[in-house]
C-alpha cells in the first residue's frame, strides 16, 4: 500500500501532541527537526531568551538554510550578530573570534549587502568594552531580537507555513487508537505502551534515526541493543553509556553495574585498533576488546532491567499508518454524509504482534488443562536424552579432572592414575554440538576418536610420593596443556603428546593452578600459598600468602581484575590482579549449617566465577552458595535432599542460567541458578553399562564439564573411568519432557528487532 505525504504528515502531527502531552520533550524537538512539518517558535524563542545560541542555531537550521533566500540570509546573520555581541571575553576574546570566523562565515555575499551593521560589531578595538556595554541590556536585547526574528519567519517561505500547528481534540492519537482497537489491553504496559512501539515502528521507517533513538530511552519501553553495539562499535562510548544510562543506573543491580563498568574498560581501550573476532566466536579467541563488546551483550540478556525489554514485537510493515489511513477514509466519509454515527468504523483486534499468543493449550470444549505442581524431568533410561559414551581403550581409573576446549572441538580428562586422555572431532563432524532442532536423533551424533599421535607417545603425568594426599589439577594454553598429580607440573605438546617441559618441586605440592591474563600462572600449594610466576621470564612475580590449609581451587574476574582462592578449611581469600594485596578474606562455612544425616566438611571442592564474572560459585560437599564477587558475601545458598549423599562437582553451564551438579549417589541434577529449583534429575547408573572387568559397581559422577557454547550440553567423568556426553532430547532444554501431540495452530513469539 503506498500512503501518500498528507497522511505521513497528518500522522506526524498527532505524533507530536503525543509527545507533548506525554512530556517526551527532547523527542518532540527532534521530530520537529527530522520531519519539518512544524517549527517551534515558542521554543526557538525560548533557546535565545535563555542564551543558547547554539540550540537555536541547530533548530533554525534543520529547516532552513543561510543561501535559502534573504529572509534566512537575514536571520541567520540577526542570530550570529547578537550571539558575537555576547561572547565572553576569554583568552583575549577567542570565543568571538571563532564565531566571526567559523559562524559568520556562513553567511553568503550578495552583490547589494550593506555590511553596515557588521562593520559596527567588529570595530570595537577592546571585546572587553563590548561585553561590559551589553551585560545589562542581554534580555531585553534578546526579546527585540525574537520580535525581529517572528517577522522575518512569517515572510519565509521556508518557514511561513509550519509557524501554526494545527488544532487538534486532546489526546488525538491515543482516542483514535482506543476506538479503532476497543477491546485490546495492550501487551504487557498497556495501550500506551503498544502505541509506542507503533511510533517506534514509523520513525524507523521513516528514517528519522535520532527521534528514534530518544524516544526509546525517554519512552523505557524497548532497549535497542542493534543500537548500543552501533555506538560502540564507532567508539562512541559516551553516547553508549549515556543511552544505557537511560534505561539503568550502575546501582540497580550487579548486571547493570557490570555493564557501566565494562564500557569504562572499552574507554581506556580506545586509542587500540578494532580487531575482528576469530570464526569460531569463542570469547578466548576474541581480542580484548571484542570480548568486552560480547560482555555487554550478554549482560544486557541477563538483567532483570532490561531482559524483558530486548524483544521488540513483530508486527505489519507501516502498521501505524495502514492504520490511520483506514480511519481516514472512514472519517472522510462519514464527513461527506454529516454523519454523527460511528457506525462502520474499522476495528482491529490487536495492535502489535501476533493476537492470541498466549501459547496455551486447550482441548475441545476450550477448557483449560489443569494446572498441576511443578516436578523436575527425571531421566532413567538412555532413551530419555541423548547419551553417548566416548570410547576408551586405556585404564579404568577413576576421572579426575575433565574439561573441554574453549572452542569445544576436543574433550580432555585426566585420570586418577595420571593418564590423559583426549577425544577429538573435526569441524564437520561435530554435529552433535551444533545440532538444534526439536528432536535430536541417534544419526546427528558425531563420531569422536580418542586421540593418539602417531608416535605413540601418551601424556602421563609424575605421580606423587602418597597418592592419598595426591591432587589432580590441569589448565590449557594455546595448543600446550600444563598438568600435574601430585608430583612437578609438567608441560605437553597437545598436538604431539610431547612432555616440552616441567618445574616446580614436589614439596611443597602444586594442587591448583589457572592462567590470569597478562601471561601469568597463579599456582596454589598444599601449604596455603600461592605462587605468581610470569611464563614470559620464568619468575615467580609474587607469593601470595593468606591460607594455612592446602590451597583447593583459584578463579580470577576479568570483570574485577581480582583472584579468588579457597582452601580445604572453606576460607575464600580476595587478592587484586593489579596490586596483589589481599582485599579480604570470608570463612565460607561460618554462617550455614549442612543436613542433620550428613557429616558437616568444610572442604570447598571448587570454586568458579559465573560467565558474566560477577558471581562466584562456591561448592563443598555438603552444599553449593553464589557468592558476591567483590565482598565474598553469600546471597544465596542451596543444600539438596538428604538422599543426594554428597556432591562431587558443579558447574556453571555456558550461559550461567544453569548449575550442574552431580553427586557420588550416582545422580547428575540439573538446578536454576536463580532459585536453585531442581529442573531435571539424570540417573547416571542407568545410563551407563558397567564393564565386565570393572568390581566397581558403584557408578556415580566425579567430575563435570559444561561445553563452552551449547548452554544444555556437558560431559561426565564416572567413578568407572569412562567419560559421557549428555544432551536433552527436546531443544527446549533438560526442563522440557516430550511434547504432547499438537492439532491446534499456536502463534510464536518472533524475536524481532526494527
Amino acid at each position: 500500500m503506498i500512503l501518500d505525504e498528507k497522511n505521513r504528515k497528518n500522522l506526524v502531527f498527532l505524533i507530536l501532541q503525543f509527545f507533548d502531552e506525554e512530556g517526551y520533550e527532547e523527542s518532540l524537538h527532534l521530530l520537529e527537526q527530522d520531519s519539518r512539518v512544524f517549527f517551534d517558535f515558542s521554543y526557538f524563542s525560548n533557546a535565545i531568551l535563555n542564551g543558547n545560541f547554539k540550540e537555536a542555531d541547530d533548530y533554525l537550521l534543520a529547516f532552513t538554510r543561510p543561501e535559502a533566500n534573504t529572509y534566512s540570509r537575514k536571520m541567520f546573520f540577526d542570530l550570529f550578530k547578537r550571539k558575537l555581541s555576547e561572547a565572553p571575553d576569554r583568552s583575549g576574546g577567542s570565543e568571538a573570534v571563532s564565531i566571526f570566523s567559523k559562524d559568520l562565515r556562513r553567511i553568503p555575499v550578495l552583490k547589494d549587502d550593506s555590511f553596515d551593521d557588521l562593520v559596527e560589531v567588529i570595530a570595537v578595538d577592546d571585546m572587553r568594552i563590548l561585553e561590559g556595554t551589553c551585560c545589562v541590556d542581554k534580555v531585553p536585547g534578546r526579546a527585540k531580537l525574537c520580535v525581529d526574528l517572528h517577522k522575518l519567519a512569517e515572510s519565509n517561505p521556508c518557514l511561513c507555513d509550519k509557524l501554526e500547528f494545527p488544532s487538534l481534540n486532546k489526546s488525538a492519537l491515543l482516542s483514535l487508537i482506543s476506538l479503532i482497537c476497543p477491546n485490546c489491553s495492550g501487551r504487557n504496559g498497556g495501550l500506551k505502551e503498544d502505541l509506542i512501539c507503533l511510533i517506534l515502528q514509523f520513525l524507523y521507517e521513516a528514517k528519522y534515526k535520532n527521534t528514534l533513538h530518544k524516544l526509546e530511552q525517554e519512552t523505557k519501553v524497548f532497549f535497542n541493543l542493534n543500537y548500543l553495539a552501533e555506538v560502540m562499535k564507532l567508539g562512541e562510548y559516551g553516547k553508549a553509556e549515556e543511552y544505557l544510562g537511560a534505561f539503568t543506573d550502575s546501582k540497580d543491580n550487579k548486571y547493570s553495574k557490570a555493564m557501566f563498568l565494562e564500557i569504562q574498560k572499552l574507554t581506556c581501550l580506545q586509542s587500540t585498533e578494532w580487531e575482528v573476532a576469530t570464526p569460531s566466536g569463542s570469547l578466548d579467541n576474541m581480542s580484548p576488546k571484542i570480548k568486552l563488546h560480547a560482555s555487554v551483550a550478554m549482560l544486557a540478556k541477563k538483567n532483570p532491567v532490561l531482559k524483558d525489554k530486548l524483544k521488540f514485537p513483530s508486527m505489519e510493515k507501516s502498521r501505524l499508518l495502514t492504520l490511520m489511513k483506514q480511519t481516514m477514509d472512514w472519517w472522510t466519509s462519514r464527513t461527506c454524509n454529516n454523519s454523527s454515527s460511528l457506525e462502520n468504523v474499522p476495528v482491529v483486534s490487536y495492535l502489535c504482534g501476533t493476537p492470541f499468543s498466549l501459547k496455551k493449550k486447550f482441548n475441545k470444549t476450550g477448557q483449560r488443562k489443569k494446572v498441576v505442581n511443578y516436578k523436575p524431568n527425571e531421566i532413567n533410561d538412555p532413551s530419555q536424552c541423548n547419551a553417548l559414551v566416548l570410547p576408551d581403550y586405556f585404564s579404568e581409573e577413576m576421572i579426575a579432572r575433565l574439561t573441554y576446549s574453549p572452542s569445544g572441538d576436543y574433550i580432555l580428562a585426566l585420570a586418577e592414575d595420571a593418564t590423559h586422555k583426549l577425544w577429538t572431532w573435526s569441524s564437520s563432524q561435530n554435529e552433535f554440538s551444533k545440532y538444534t532442532p526439536r528432536i535430536l536423533k541417534e544419526n546427528v551424533f558425531p563420531k569422536p576418536r580418542l586421540h593418539q599421535p602417531q608416535s605413540g607417545k601418551t601424556m602421563k603425568n609424575e605421580m606423587a610420593a602418597s597418592v592419598q594426599n595426591s591432587t589432580s589439577c590441569f589448565a590449557i594454553k594455546g595448543s600446550y596443556l600444563f598438568s600435574t598429580s601430585g608430583g612437578k607440573i609438567a608441560v605437553f605438546d597437545l598436538k604431539s603428546f610431547e612432555k616440552v617441559a616441567a618445574f616446580g618441586s614436589p614439596t611443597p605440592m602444586a594442587t591448583y593452578f589457572i592462567f590470569i591474563p597478562g601471561d601469568l600462572l597463579a599456582v596454589g600449594l598444599d601449604d596455603g600459598s600461592i605462587f605468581i610466576h610470569c611464563l614470559s621470564s620464568r619468575k615467580v612475580k609474587e607469593k601470595l600468602e593468606g591460607h594455612d590449609q592446602k590451597i583447593t581451587c583459584l578463579a580470577f574476574s576479568r570483570c574485577f581484575n581480582v583472584l579468588v582462592s579457597s582452601d580445604s578449611d572453606g576460607k575464600l581469600c580476595l587478592w587484586s590482579t593489579k596490586s596483589w594485596v589481599k582485599l579480604t578474606s570470608k570463612n565460607s562455612t561460618r554462617k550455614f549449617c549442612t543436613r542433620s544425616n550428613h557429616e558437616s566438611t568444610s572442604l570447598v571442592t571448587h570454586i568458579q566465577f559465573d560467565p558474566y564474572q560477577i558471581e562466584l560459585l562456591v561448592v563443598h560437599e555438603g552444599w553449593i552458595g553464589i557468592y558476591e564477587a567483590r565482598t565474598l558475601d553469600c546471597r544465596l545458598q542451596w543444600i539438596p535432599d538428604e538422599s543426594d549423599t554428597s556432591i562431587t562437582s558443579a558447574t556453571y553451564s555456558s550461559d550461567g542460567e544453569i548449575i550442574y551438579a552431580g553427586f557420588r549417589s550416582g545422580f547428575i541434577k540439573i538446578v536454576d541458578s536463580r532459585t536453585f529449583m531442581t529442573v531435571c534429575r539424570i540417573n547416571m547408573t542407568s545410563l551407563t553399562q558397567p564393564s565386565p572387568n570393572n568390581i566397581r559397581l558403584e557408578v556415580y559422577p566425579t567430575v563435570v564439564a559444561a561445553h563452552p557454547s551449547h548452554p544444555s550440553q556437558i560431559s561426565a567423568g564416572l567413578s568407572n573411568g569412562k567419560v559421557i556426553v549428555l544432551q536433552p532430547l527436546w531443544s527446549g532444554g533438560w526442563g522440557e519432557a516430550a511434547p504432547l501431540e499438537d492439532n491446534g495452530d499456536y502463534s510464536n513469539d518472533s524475536d524481532h528487532s526494527y
